[in-house]
């Protein structure tokens, strides 16, 4: 009776998700469920796996408890076979569950750097500002967001697609929460949808195609049904929105030096990693990681265009706090200063020796309302700030002054850099700038020759809430510490966690009760539903763990479930969660709820579609 509970209790939850080799086992599996070792391993996992979904509640990171039950599952694995005279069993399983994830780790970090790195350069930002200034009617923004979020999901992933087309519906829609709730339930679904057709779409088609399962050109048979997925629900809230037309919003934002490129070279390490794969039998991770390496070299030539030639981008996981000076070339040349400062994303400018103003770049225009062809020349830098002349730091600097001169013009508003003695920050109010006046920080720098004369000095003015946001040059380093670290240890943690669950016989359990006994369609057709309870992830986990025999179109059919079931309710995807987080109070669980039903009724008729349209598979 008790076997029977676990049974239920495990296929509720499906807490299964590693490609564990069953081949491993020399000890009879269904041997070990019913051991104190495989159900203590069994409950370990339900208990943490339910705290996963209450992430948002608790705020208890998802990887923290799977972490956990992963080095106890281990444990219990390794005590159980070493008390059975089998001190290789476990050893291997587990360096086959490490490999697995490694692939899985090294593609997704090389995907994420690539993303975080175009929306530095404004990729994202750009597009979204073009669609909120072309005045286009609710009804049109509607589907054009759903149509972009259907297709940008399967080369970014379904998070980063929600986030982008969020913003666009927010903007637009301004006090219209009915629309922004219906355009928030049209992306969510459209991004699943996207997201299914395409190896790079998502996490689980991402698997299956590593796994071997299906080829890359094979992902496009789902298409269709893909498309009918998302276009039933679709039409039928379109209709709620009704034709009317938001105020236009006039925002213009210019992608940065290189995104283009960038976009390029990600779409070459997608060839890449297919041509790995299918050409050189080679795994897609060591394709990514070689497309990794075309964004490192372009990375080199970004650093050198703006000017950063003498420093280094800093490594992953270090602390830092560049100084200033570090960014200064050390160099008389008219164009390397230039650069310098015009490629500033803050207001900047430089002096000479004589405390003429050399350099006043647009940042530093649209700050103070004066332009450059009234500073360049001046001796006038204070004039902005202050109304009477007086020193200011670049002046200080230039004059390498004592530290009693900078208490006096900073009285408690300075610190002099420790990497460097020769920089110095400060901060003050100026109730000339702006409206209501602003906190503004200085950094200052000298400038210096080939011999380590100074020759001038840069300033760097920031308002105080932009410093705090930490806007930064191009750092591929940063790039990389950006990715989702959260998500990548989950997988870890998930992946060991059923790869542990595997050596004690509850997959094949599980796959012999589904698969078996209900029939693959029917199973398959659950796996989309469990997603939506439960992160689509573990499921598909679950489904290549337990390795069903079941028909190539059977895969296929596993494959679409499992990407756009999450779009059942607001809770079953990565996008819909972060979607609720951006649209707080307007996109809400029970607003998703409600369109439920016709939800429903999409994922009825791509599976309809599919067994229709693939039927000489199945």
């Amino acid at each position: 009776m008790i076997k029977k509970w676990l049974l239920a209790l495990t296929f509720l939850t499906f807490p299964c998700l590693a490609w564990a080799e069953t081949g491993h086992q020399a000890v009879a599996a269904s041997a070990l469920t019913g051991t104190f070792w495989g159900i203590t391993a069994l409950v370990i996992f339900v208990l943490a796996y339910s705290l996963v979904p209450l992430e948002n509640n608790i705020h208890l990171r998802k990887s923290k408890p799977v972490l956990l039950a992963a080095g106890l599952i281990w444990v219990l694995v390794a005590v159980c076979y070493t008390r059975m005279g089998d001190t290789h069993t476990a050893h291997e399983a587990l360096k086959h569950s490490l490999l697995e994830y490694a692939e899985l780790f090294l593609f997704l970090l090389a995907a994420m750097t690539y993303i975080n790195a175009m929306e530095e350069r404004n990729v994202f930002q750009t597009l979204r500002a073009f669609l909120v200034s072309r005045g286009f009617s609710l009804q049109k923004i509607f589907w054009i967001t759903g149509l972009l979020a259907f297709f940008i999901s399967p080369i970014a992933d379904n998070l980063t697609t929600a986030l982008l087309m969020g913003a666009v519906v927010m903007a637009v829609g301004g006090q219209n929460k009915r629309f922004i709730a219906l355009a928030c339930i049209n992306i969510v679904v459209a991004a699943n949808a996207g997201g299914a057709f395409s190896p790079f779409g998502d996490i689980t088609t991402l698997m299956v195609w590593q796994a071997g399962k299906i080829e890359f050109t094979e992902f496009f048979r789902i298409f269709v049904p893909s498309v009918i997925n998302w276009l039933v629900p679709a039409a039928c809230m379109s209709i709620a929105i009704g034709k009317a037309s938001p105020e236009q919003l006039n925002e213009t934002i210019r992608m940065k030096y290189g995104a283009k490129i960038m976009m390029g070279l990600f779409l070459l390490t997608i060839v890449t990693a297919v041509s790995f794969h299918n050409f050189l039998h080679l795994p897609p991770a060591a394709g990514m990681m070689l497309g990794l390496g075309y964004l490192g070299a372009f990375s080199y030539h970004v650093k050198r265009h703006e000017g950063r030639v003498t420093s280094y981008d800093r490594i992953l996981g270090a602390k830092f706090n560049q100084p200033l000076e570090a960014i200064v070339a050390p160099s008389r040349k008219e164009n390397a200063i230039t650069k310098i400062i015009e490629n500033q994303t803050h207001a900047a400018f430089a002096i000479d020796t004589n405390h003429k103003i050399t350099h006043w770049n647009k940042a530093m225009e649209e700050l103070t309302g004066v332009s450059a062809a009234k500073r360049v020349g001046t001796s006038e830098q204070w004039a902005p700030f202050y109304e009477k002349k007086r020193r200011i730091l670049a002046d200080l600097i230039v004059d390498e002054m004592p530290e009693e001169d900078y208490d006096r013009h900073y009285p408690g508003r300075h610190r002099t850099r420790a990497e460097t003695a020769a920089a110095c920050d400060a901060a003050d109010f100026f109730p000339t700038i702006g409206a209501e006046g602003k906190w503004l920080t200085f950094s200052a720098a000298p400038i210096k020759d080939e011999n380590g004369q100074i020759v001038g000095a840069i300033e760097i003015i920031r308002e105080v809430e932009e410093k705090q946001r930490e806007v930064e040059h191009f750092d591929l380093m940063k790039k990389i510490a950006r990715a989702e670290w959260d998500t990548l240890l989950f997988f870890y943690g998930v992946i060991l966690c059923v790869g542990g669950l595997s050596q004690f016989g509850y997959l094949s359990m599980l796959s012999e009760y589904a698969y078996t006994g209900l029939g693959a369609t029917i199973a398959n057709t659950l796996v989309g539903i469990l997603s939506a309870i439960v992160d689509n992830i573990p499921v598909m986990f679950a489904v290549l763990t337990m390795d069903p025999a079941m028909s190539h179109g059977q895969w296929l059919l596993a494959t679409l479930t499992a990407g756009v079931g999450g779009s059942l309710l607001a809770i079953g995807s990565a996008a819909g969660v972060a979607l609720m987080g951006t649209a707080r109070g307007t996109y809400t669980f029970g607003a998703h709820l409600k369109w439920t039903p016709v939800i429903a009724l999409g994922y009825a008729a791509s599976i309809i579609c599919h067994l229709w349209l693939n039927a000489s598979l199945m």
